[in-house]
C-alpha cells in the first residue's frame, strides 16, 4: 500500500536546490541553513534512504564530500512537495501497567476531626 506524503520545507528547499543545479551538487553546498540537526549530513543520507536523492560520487561515509542528483521520485517531490511512500506498519508493543504498590494505613483525609 502506498501513501502519498508531504515532505518536510527544509528538505524540499534542498531537493530544489539540487534540481535547479544544471550538474551534480556537492554536499557541502546543500547544507543551505547551518544548524546542529544538519552539521553532520545525516540528512543528506536520510533523503538517500528515502530515494529523493542518488549519489553521483562518493558515498556515505562522506556526506558532504560526495556529491548528489535527484532521482524521479525527488524530482516529483521537488516539484509538488510530496512523495508517495511505501505503508510499513509499526511493530506494537504492548501497554502494560506497573503493578500498583499498596499502601499502608488509610488513604485520603481521616473521618474524624480534632479541634
Amino acid at each position: 500500500m502506498k501513501l502519498v506524503l508531504p515532505v518536510l520545507h527544509f528538505e524540499w528547499q534542498v531537493l530544489r536546490a539540487v534540481g535547479r543545479a544544471r550538474k551534480s551538487v556537492t554536499g557541502h553546498a546543500l547544507r543551505l541553513a547551518p544548524t546542529r540537526r544538519t552539521k553532520d549530513g545525516s540528512f543528506l543520507t536520510a533523503l538517500v534512504a528515502r530515494g529523493l536523492l542518488a549519489y553521483a560520487t562518493g558515498g556515505e561515509s562522506d556526506p558532504f564530500g560526495a556529491t548528489y542528483t535527484l532521482t524521479p521520485l525527488g524530482a516529483h517531490a521537488a516539484e509538488y512537495g510530496e512523495c508517495e511512500t511505501e505503508y510499513v506498519p509499526r511493530t506494537q508493543v504492548p501497554k502494560t501497567r506497573p503493578a500498583k504498590a499498596k499502601r499502608d494505613g488509610q488513604r485520603g483525609r481521616p473521618t474524624s476531626r480534632v479541634m
